[in-house]
């Protein structure tokens, strides 16, 4: 304590001498300005970093991005519409209705919400991109289908926002019946019956609850008897929340459990 209270005087005397010296206080603000001024490039490089990180996922998720400009004509819409018209009514002439407008994304591929500002699917992104650079690693040998993603930006701004509703609340008005329908079948997917999911997530994603609707959320969709569509028609076959994993490693590989239905999203591999 004697210590304690030497040090403390002895600061004391310091600050009483400070403010008893006029000349002096202008020398501190000076310091005090220049050092703020001087701190202001590493804030700078710092915050472009931050944001040159995020436009780097931002970047990727748009490659694969569907415009909601347009309303029920937007590019998100069609693709939806067509989506939910062959796990409603598949047939040969829907099937094929389905390829002739979306034929580049081949019978197997991902279907992810995002948003810009949203840190799971920055991480999500790590895994995709790997999953992606290393496809043939990561899927079977006989595996005759490409990689290929689509995504559809929750914040995206078009003209039809407005400052209560935007776009994205009015897609998922538009299309309350393909969540239901997508809901209905989520119960028999093994990675849902695993609890790798909470289910009030999958509620909030069945009823289309814009203030509950979570990003990432990831779909894998089959066509016609690829896959688990023999099972469950063609469509949405599988559903996760995010991609589990650690790091870009574990990631993709959950990525690829979920597109050859194995680990996790395969009850029988988990006896």
């Amino acid at each position: 304590m004697v210590v304690l209270a030497a040090i403390g005087r002895f600061f004391k005397k310091i600050w009483d001498w400070i403010k008893q010296t006029a000349w002096i206080q202008p020398l501190l603000i000076v310091g005090i300005i220049f050092g703020v001024i001087f701190s202001i490039p590493s804030i700078v490089k710092a915050v472009n970093a931050s944001k040159k990180e995020k436009s780097t996922y931002a970047a990727y998720y748009h490659n694969y991005k569907l415009s909601l400009e347009g309303g029920e004509d937007s590019e998100a819409d069609k693709f939806t519409y067509d989506l939910y018209n062959v796990m409603n009514n598949e047939n040969e002439s829907t099937l094929k209705s389905f390829r002739d407008a979306h034929g580049d994304l081949g019978d197997k591929f991902f279907v992810v919400y995002v948003e810009k500002e949203c840190p799971k699917c920055e991480e999500a992104k790590e895994g995709f991109k790997k999953f992606q650079d290393d496809f043939s690693k990561y899927v079977d040998k006989d595996e005759t289908n490409s990689f290929n993603l689509v995504t559809i930006f929750a914040d995206d701004e078009t003209s039809e926002t407005e400052e209560n509703q935007s776009a994205f609340i009015k897609y998922l008005e538009r299309h309350q019946d393909f969540f239901q329908e997508i809901g209905s079948r989520a119960s028999e997917f093994d990675y849902v019956k695993g609890k790798h999911v909470e289910e009030s997530d999958v509620n909030a994603m069945e009823i289309a609850d814009p203030k509950e609707f979570l990003t990432p959320t990831v779909f894998l969709v089959e066509l016609g008897g690829v896959g688990k569509s023999e099972e469950f028609g063609s469509g949405v076959t599988e559903l996760m929340f995010g991609v589990n994993g650690s790091d870009k490693y574990s990631k993709a590989m959950t990525l690829s459990d979920c597109w050859r239905h194995a680990g996790d999203f395969s009850l029988d591999s988990n006896d």
